[in-house]
């Protein structure tokens, strides 16, 4: 058993490291980060952004006024990216749709950058319904 700062015993010494990944897994920021992470690490590979999809799902109905607005922002930001998606395809041919999916990256990008960074300022939305940037 080991000694703690208190004077109390630990069964294992590794308690210690398990407390604080559960403080940091019952944190109320954690969910909220971890779908804007999936999110960016959907620029690179797309499939982990279905992910986020379902986390903000599910997190959303539980979650506080102003988390919620996060989760609607990423919500509606992978269905207005899917709809901007299907537009430039369908408008490649007259060159409209070339524009469209070389801006569509850079609106993600910003997109989640203002939401993660609204997130860590713990400040809602104020749009998340938006197509632009909330």
């Amino acid at each position: 058993m080991a000694d703690t700062d208190d004077g109390n015993k630990r069964a294992f010494p590794g308690d210690d490291v398990m407390d604080e990944l559960s403080a940091v897994v019952t944190h109320p920021l954690s969910v909220p980060r971890l779908t804007y992470i999936l999110y960016l690490v959907a620029t690179l590979t797309g499939f982990p952004m279905l992910i986020g999809l379902i986390v903000a799902y599910v997190a959303r109905g539980e979650a506080q006024p102003w988390l919620r607005a996060h989760y609607t922002f990423l919500i509606r930001t992978f269905w207005y990216g899917l709809l901007l998606v299907g537009v430039g395809l369908v408008t490649f041919i007259v060159g409209v749709g070339m524009f469209l999916l070389w801006v569509l990256p850079l609106w993600y990008l910003i997109r989640i950058g203002r939401g993660w960074y609204l997130l860590e300022h713990r400040r809602a939305i104020d749009h998340p319904e938006s197509v632009l940037f909330g």
